[in-house]
């Protein structure tokens, strides 16, 4: 059936008044609703659009403004998500560490058992002990008061330097021991090959087993500060002596860890790793001690023979640097450092002839040594544990 004309001009009349309908809106929001900061009546009739429709809507205006050229401008950060933001730092650091299952495995294993609560009660036991008998032992001479402020000070620098010496030995002998079995147990028990064939990478696998056995050890370091404290309330101890115990006692840790973690990722036996730990601790003391006679032998030498000024401060840099490397030198002579010429980083020494030199002092070559050594060590472990074993 083909339409007359007047049923066409209809049809027409009604296209041009929904088009004069559709464009009124959009004129009277412009100058209207604006003005106002009211919707205008035409748009609050029209029904709600579907969330699928606007959501399509907001992602088209968003890419014609990008192909426009738009610059959108980012609202600055509020302080209170700045402060979230970095509170949330050290949260995230946690959790990025506690994602690696060894860790978790190895430190739910030791604090659930028996042997990390009593490794811990013995440890603190006996440097309570020490420090009951160095103060019987020192109140002893009734010629001297308790309540003398020097009688006082002497207690308290005795009592830190036993606490501090204590521990660096008891660290030397716990730290290879959580070690030494990481790896060459695994081979001992023919699971390194799962490990391996895991999604687990051999620095994971590394670090996972180094950082449970950090922790722990860390932790008997951090348990045994209020120890240390009380030389800090009897007086004669700074908070720098503290501050600087501290860190070498974490260096240390730390580094004995990866002594024991080193030798076990190459050797196929527990024991003989946890020998090799041992033996490079006692080789380590007993060189030291050659070091001393070597020393006095070539001081009288020198005395006798007279060698040039740059030799002799070749000999005493050499010298003041290997013997910093010694746990206990490094601690105590600090302490005479930092008590004698009250200097914390440098001081005035000379070995051989007479020409002084500024030296660093012990503890800052200390750290600086152990902490590269650490991270040799840390290296050639994850080397041999990625190496095939043959």
């Amino acid at each position: 059936m083909v339409p007359d004309d007047k049923s066409q001009q209809r049809v027409e009349k009604l296209f041009s008044e929904l088009e004069q309908i559709t464009r009124e809106p959009h004129t009277a929001g412009d100058e209207s609703g604006t003005e106002n900061g009211k919707v205008p009546p035409v748009v609050q009739n029209v029904p709600a659009v579907d969330e699928g429709l606007e959501n399509g809507a907001q992602s088209s205006l968003t890419t014609s403004d990008e192909v426009i050229g738009v610059s959108k401008v980012e609202s600055p950060a509020k302080p209170e998500e700045q402060a979230r933001q970095t509170q949330a730092v050290p949260v995230k650091f946690f959790n990025r560490i506690m994602d690696n299952p060894i860790i978790a495995k190895e430190l739910k294993g030791r604090m659930r058992g028996r042997q990390g609560f009593i490794i811990i009660g013995v440890y603190l036991s006996l440097i309570g002990f020490f420090i009951f008998l160095i103060y019987f032992l020192l109140t002893l001479d009734t010629g001297i008061s308790n309540s003398d402020p020097s009688f006082l000070q002497t207690v308290g620098k005795v009592i830190f330097s036993t606490v501090v010496l204590m521990e660096l030995l008891m660290l030397g002998f716990i730290g290879p021991a959580l070690t030494s079995g990481a790896i060459s147990s695994e081979r001992e028990r023919k699971t390194i090959d799962l490990l391996k064939t895991s999604l687990l990478s051999a620095r994971s696998i590394v670090f996972g087993k180094l950082g449970s056995a950090t922790a722990f050890l860390l932790l008997l370091v951090f348990t045994a500060i209020p120890l240390q404290s009380l030389a800090f309330f009897l007086g004669g101890v700074g908070m720098a002596e503290i501050v600087v115990s501290t860190l070498m006692l974490v260096v240390t840790a730390i580094f004995f860890c990866t002594l024991g973690m080193f030798f076990s990722s190459f050797t196929q036996r527990t024991l003989i790793a946890t020998v090799y730990s041992y033996a490079t601790i006692l080789v380590s003391f007993v060189l030291f001690i050659l070091m001393l006679f070597s020393i006095s032998i070539f001081d009288s030498y020198s005395y006798s023979n007279p060698i040039s000024t740059l030799l002799e401060n070749i000999m005493t840099i050499a010298t003041w640097v290997l013997f910093s490397t010694n746990s206990l030198f490094a601690a105590v002579m600090s302490e005479v450092i930092l008590v004698e010429e009250q200097s914390l980083y440098l001081t005035n020494n000379n070995f051989f002839g007479n020409t002084s030199l500024a030296l660093p002092s012990p503890w800052i070559i200390y750290l600086a040594f152990y902490t590269v050594l650490t991270i040799v060590l840390i290296s050639l472990s994850i080397y041999f544990v990625n190496r095939p074993d043959r």
